[in-house]
């Protein structure tokens, strides 16, 4: 199963750019489930994951895969899926975001993307206290242990 899962991933990769894509995540189950999140630096169509899983699939009938049975998915990671990529953050610019670091979380909002810098607008509440202070602040990408897009519905 693993030499297996490693060349399936390596075909979604390969194939991934020429439909505006790559892969951010992917998992391989006992079982022969193969997973494969992507995403793209646009926002994600449905007709895209639609048009790449079609291909994949062509790709896979036409290779030589072994003859065992196995299963593949193609999907976006969702909209709770932590972000991993450096590429999935330009799109949300503008959201609010919780950033967990090595020694704590920020949240904020992303303003602006400079090269791996994060520029956000840092949302600090005082303890016992309802009103939340704003003050800008820098995240490096590589500080970043999750990010989490905050949903709201306002």
């Amino acid at each position: 199963m693993k030499k297996l899962g490693e060349k399936l991933k390596q075909l979604v990769e390969t194939e991934a750019s020429a439909f505006g894509i790559f892969l951010v995540h992917h998992s391989v189950s006992p079982t022969g489930l193969f997973r494969f999140y992507m995403d793209s630096e646009e926002i994600l169509s449905m007709n895209v994951l639609t048009d790449f899983t079609r291909h994949i699939s062509t790709l896979i009938d036409e290779g030589d895969f072994g003859d065992g049975a196995f299963t593949f998915e193609i999907s976006s990671p969702g909209a709770d899926a932590p972000l991993k990529d450096l590429r999935q953050f330009k799109k949300h610019i503008g959201r609010r975001f919780e950033f967990t670091l090595e020694n704590e979380i920020i949240i904020g909002k992303l303003d602006a993307i400079e090269s791996e810098d994060f520029h956000i607008t840092q949302e600090i509440k005082e303890k016992g206290k309802k009103k939340v202070n704003f003050q800008p602040a820098i995240i490096n990408f590589n500080q970043i242990t999750e990010a989490i897009i905050i949903i709201s519905f306002k």
